[in-house]
C-alpha cells in the first residue's frame, strides 16, 4: 500500500521537474532564440544539472518539440475560454481577441517562441507542424460549433465569420510580438470587428 503513494509522489516530482525544464527553456528560447540557447543554460535556469535535463529530454531537438507541442495546446485552448453563452458574433469575436491579447500580456514568451517556430524555414520540425495544424483544426471546429447559432441568427455566413476571426486573431498575434502597444491593438481590433460584424 505504501508503494502506491510513493509512486504517485515520484510521478508528480517527474512532472514538476519536466515542467520546470520546459519553463526555463521557454524563457531562454524567447530571450536568445531556439538555436542560440544551450542545454547547459536551460539546466542552469531550471536549477538542475545538465545530466538531469538529458534524463527527461534526450536532445535539444526533443526538448524544443515537447515545448512547442505543449505551447500549441495552451495557445489554442485559451482562445475560446468564456465564449459559451455569448449571444452575438461581435461578443464572441471580442472575447476571443480579449483572450488572445490578455494571454499575450501574461506570457509574452509563449507568443515569441510560437512566432519563431511558425516563421522558421520549413515551419519547424514535422511533429511540431503536425501538432500545430491539428490543434488549429480542432480550434476552428470548436469555434464553428460554439458560434454557429449566434452567427446564423444574425444572418452571417459561419465560414466567413470563422475565417475572419481566425485570420484577425493570428494577425494580432504577430503585431503583438512585433511590439505594438496592446491597448492600441485592442482599440483598433474593436473598430475592425464592429465594422466587419456591422454592430
Amino acid at each position: 500500500m505504501a508503494q502506491l503513494p510513493e509512486r504517485r509522489l515520484k510521478e508528480k516530482q517527474k512532472e514538476e521537474c519536466s515542467a520546470a525544464i520546459l519553463q526555463a527553456a521557454l524563457r531562454l528560447f524567447a530571450a536568445k532564440g531556439l538555436q542560440e540557447a544551450t542545454m547547459d543554460e536551460i539546466a542552469q535556469a531550471a536549477g538542475l544539472g545538465k545530466g538531469t535535463i538529458y534524463y527527461y529530454f534526450n536532445s535539444k531537438e526533443t526538448l524544443i518539440e515537447e515545448l512547442l507541442c505543449s505551447l500549441a495546446d495552451q495557445y489554442f485552448r485559451n482562445l475560446l475560454e468564456g465564449i459559451e453563452g455569448l449571444q452575438t458574433p461581435l461578443a464572441i469575436a471580442e472575447k476571443i481577441i480579449a483572450n488572445l491579447l490578455g494571454h499575450y500580456q501574461r506570457q509574452p514568451e509563449l507568443f515569441h517562441v510560437i512566432q519563431m517556430i511558425i516563421t522558421a524555414p520549413g515551419g519547424g520540425p514535422p511533429r511540431v507542424r503536425h501538432v500545430f495544424a491539428t490543434k488549429h483544426r480542432e480550434w476552428l471546429a470548436r469555434l464553428r460549433e460554439r458560434a454557429q447559432e449566434p452567427v446564423e441568427a444574425f444572418g452571417l455566413s459561419l465560414e466567413s465569420f470563422v475565417d475572419f476571426v481566425a485570420t484577425h486573431a493570428h494577425g494580432l498575434l504577430f503585431w503583438a510580438v512585433a511590439g505594438r502597444n496592446i491597448e492600441k491593438l485592442r482599440e483598433e481590433s474593436g473598430r475592425v470587428l464592429r465594422a466587419f460584424l456591422k454592430s
